[in-house]
Order: C-alpha cells, then sequence, then structure tokens
C-alpha cells in the first residue's frame, strides 16, 4: 500500500486541506496546534479501510471527538433590554477523509466519512480497496501467495504507560503452548497507538527457545527481527534471550550486556518500534525469508519520531529506517531541527504553517530553525537575545539622560533601574550597567 494523496473535510482542527505524498519518507512539522498529528489519525483512517475486507481485524473508524468543532456567535437576550451574546459550539458535518494511491499494485481511491451524529463511519464509498482486501484475505486462507502490506501505527505515548518489567518472561507456558499462527496475526494492534513491549518480548523469548531446541538453527523471521533492531539502534551488537534472566537482553556499544528494562526511554522505544515492525514483516509475509524487510511494503505512522532521542540518534533514524524497511512508506511528525535536516529533499517535507525549502542536507541547524521551523534566533537562548536587547536599550537611554535637562534626571534614573531589576540572578551584568550609568551620569 501506499498513500498519494490524502483531503480531509471536517476532520479535527481542519475544515478543508489536501495533502500530496512522498512514496517514502513525509515528515511533518509546524508549531503545536497545527495539526500535525491530526494528518496522521487522517492517514490512519485511510489505512485503516484495509481492514473493512479483513476478517477478524480491526478497523479504524472516524470518532466522534475528531468531528469538528465551530464556535459560532449568537445573540442572548440580554437583561433590562441590553443585548448579549454567547459562543455555541456545533459540530460540522460531513466530517470525511478521502485517499488515493496504490494498493497491491491497483491504483485505488476511497473514502470514509461520518455524516450525523451517533452515526457510523461509511464505507460505501471504500467499496474498491475492501474488495482488494477480501480477495487478498480469501488468496492468504487458501495459501495462495501473495505479499501483505504492513500497516501500523505509533503514538507518542507508545511506551510511557507501559511498565518496564513488561519486557521480562516469567513463564515458560507462553514459550512451549502450541499456537495456531496464521500471517494475518501480523495486522494485530495496527492502529493501536501503542505497542505490545511484552508480546514482542515473548516473541522473542519463544524464537529463542525454538532456536535452542532446533540445534541453535534461527529462523528467517528471528534473524529478521535482530537485524532491524541492530540495524537501527546505535551501536548495537547483539540481542538475545537470557532464561537465567527471564529478558530479552541487548548489546550496545560501551554499556555492554544491558537487559531491555535497563536501557534509557530512547533506546526502549526505537528498538521496540524497529522489532515491533520487523515481527509484523516476518509474520505477514513469511515466504520472503531473508528478504522480509527489503520487500515487505506498507504504511507506518510514527508521531514524534525523535522522542527520547539523543542528538547523535537523531540524525541517523530516519535513514536507519529507511534502509531497513526500504518499501515502507513513512508518515512521522517532530519537533527537531536534526531530522528535517537528513531529509533528501524538501518533497519530503509537510510544512503545516509554511513553505518548503528544494534542499535540506546542505542546510546548518541555524538556517532550518531560522527558516523553517520560525525560530528568529537560533545561534543563542531567548533570554541572552533578551539581556542584549535591554543593555543596547539602556545605553541608548543613557545618551538621551546625558543630554537631558535635571528635572527629567529622577524618571531616566527611575527607567534604567527598572530595566536592570529582572536581571537580579546576574550579578556582573547589572553592576557592568549600573557602572556605566555612574560613569555618565557622574554620580
Amino acid at each position: 500500500m501506499r498513500i498519494d494523496r490524502l483531503t480531509v473535510e471536517n476532520f479535527k482542527g481542519f475544515e478543508h486541506r489536501e495533502f500530496s505524498f512522498h512514496p517514502q519518507m513525509n515528515l511533518l512539522v509546524g508549531v503545536n496546534g497545527t495539526g500535525k498529528t491530526s494528518v496522521l489519525d487522517a492517514v490512519a483512517v485511510a489505512m485503516g479501510s484495509w481492514f473493512l475486507g479483513m476478517r477478524g481485524c480491526t478497523t479504524r473508524h472516524i470518532r466522534t471527538h475528531e468531528v469538528r468543532l465551530k464556535a459560532i456567535l449568537a445573540e442572548n437576550g440580554g437583561a433590562n433590554g441590553r443585548q448579549a451574546w454567547q459562543v455555541n459550539w456545533e459540530y460540522q458535518y460531513p466530517c470525511a477523509v478521502e485517499a488515493s494511491g496504490e494498493v497491491l499494485g491497483r491504483t485505488l481511491r476511497w473514502r470514509r466519512s461520518l455524516n450525523t451524529p451517533g452515526g457510523r463511519t461509511t464505507y460505501v464509498d471504500a467499496g474498491d480497496i475492501k474488495a482488494v482486501a477480501t480477495e487478498t484475505d480469501s488468496d492468504v486462507r487458501g495459501g495462495r501467495e501473495v505479499i501483505l502490506p504492513l500497516l501500523s501505527y505509533y503514538g507518542t505515548s507508545r511506551l510511557w504507560d507501559v511498565p518496564r518489567d513488561q519486557s521480562q518472561v516469567k513463564s515458560e507456558k507462553p514459550l512451549i503452548r502450541k499456537e495456531t499462527r496464521s500471517r494475518l496475526d501480523g495486522y494485530r494492534n495496527s492502529v493501536d497507538p501503542r505497542m505490545s513491549v511484552a508480546e514482542l518480548a515473548r516473541w522473542i523469548a519463544q524464537q529463542s527457545w525454538i532456536s535452542y531446541q532446533e540445534g541453535g538453527d534461527v529462523s528467517p523471521a528471528y534473524a529478521a527481527v535482530r537485524e532491524a533492531i541492530l540495524g537501527c539502534v546505535e551501536e548495537a551488537r547483539d540481542l538475545y534471550f537470557d532464561p537465567r534472566r527471564s529478558e530479552v537482553i541487548v548489546e550496545i556499544g560501551a554499556q555492554g550486556k544491558q537487559p531491555f528494562n535497563n536501557l534509557s526511554d530512547g533506546q526502549r522505544t526505537l528498538l521496540a518500534l524497529a522489532g515491533d515492525v520487523a515481527q509484523k514483516a516476518a509474520t505477514l509475509n513469511p515466504a520472503l525469508a531473508d528478504r522480509v524487510l527489503a520487500e515487505t511494503p506498507g504504511v507506518v505512522v510514527i508521531d514524534e519520531l525523535d522522542l527520547h532521542l539523543h542528538p547523535i540518534w537523531q540524525r541517523r533514524v530516519i535513514e536507519d529506517l529507511r534502509r531497513t524497511f526500504p518499501k515502507i512508506q513513512f508518515f512521522a511528525t517532530t519537533h527537531s531541527p536534526f531530522l528535517i535536516q537528513s531529509l533528501r529533499s524538501g518533497e519530503e517535507l509537510l510544512m503545516l504553517d509554511g513553505m518548503p525549502t528544494a534542499q535540506l542536507g546542505n542546510k546548518t541547524l541555524a538556517d532550518i530553525a531560522r527558516g523553517i521551523m520560525g525560530v528568529s534566533t537560533p545561534e543563542v537562548s531567548e533570554r541572552y537575545w533578551e539581556m542584549k536587547n535591554t543593555a543596547l536599550h539602556y545605553l541608548e537611554t543613557l545618551e538621551k539622560a546625558s543630554l537631558a535637562p535635571k528635572e527629567k534626571l529622577a524618571a531616566y534614573q527611575e527607567e534604567l533601574a527598572s530595566a536592570v531589576a529582572p536581571y537580579a540572578d546576574n550579578p556582573a551584568f547589572q553592576a557592568f550597567l549600573e557602572m556605566k550609568r555612574a560613569s555618565q551620569m557622574s554620580e
């Protein structure tokens, strides 16, 4: 699956907006409140339409709180004949998401909408994508070979609500129990913005146990997950399940071998994300074997890709994901200039509150912060800039005071004292300006 265009109508904060997407990487940038996450949610509705034709899979409907609210000013008869006004909030319908793109080699257009309060999200205009999904569902259940698209959404709370001890497998029963495996299990939790760390840890433990039982032979699926994690986590060298500790162990650079729950939030977040995508790819398309990461197509949505990541990791995370999953179309939001700088072209940048630039790789962080992200003085802190302007204004006021008549000097002195008062935490700054005042005003 690939989404080329998206149109939203009365969806969250958008009255009407159209978007064109890059086939590989789409990085959304804008100040808070411009609708970055709203675009990702609309993409989730669009890609979730695939599950209309997949039996047993959860689709993604338009939710009531996603319908745009409009503030309407209405006259309200006031007391004593005075005119009064009040604001009424009204839901705007239809709330719709329309997408076009490629689905299993076919060019399709589909639309989902919520048309009335208390109604259900329609699918009458999503018949084409539903039909392709229904046909594919029958092919999979009939044992016919077809490459399934991977679909997954990762929200900002993907690890926040997950206790660290969920990475432990405290019972051997999940490792040895018989399971009915289906390729369609790779669609589990696809439209849920949370990640199941416990499920990933259990899966790695089970694969390790199977490898042990089979004389050390590693399955292509397990090899793919290890490859993805080691390829996306900075300085990661090894990953395995330690039955004595009952948890996944990761070896990372100078840190050496560490249990998963001892890793930093940034490491855990990226490791779990890469592992989850790889596990889903391996489950959906096991016939691809060692080519599963390179050949599995799909759509992956990540809110705040830079979440918890050190700038060194931010500089490489996009290229790591592209290299590891070359046929996946990524949608991500960020506030990081490092991620913007790592894009290959301006076509991969979606500005929600401005115009993109053509080339990004040759831009400095200051260029990006100022020209793209709207930071007026990225070279220095806001407080430093404020102090500099205060000093300039202070010296200009001193010049005026030196030429003013005596009866106005008291007013100037009061103005100058007020100017340096907010900087009591920087006595050197205050002392320098006060010395200038004493010298110039002959105090």
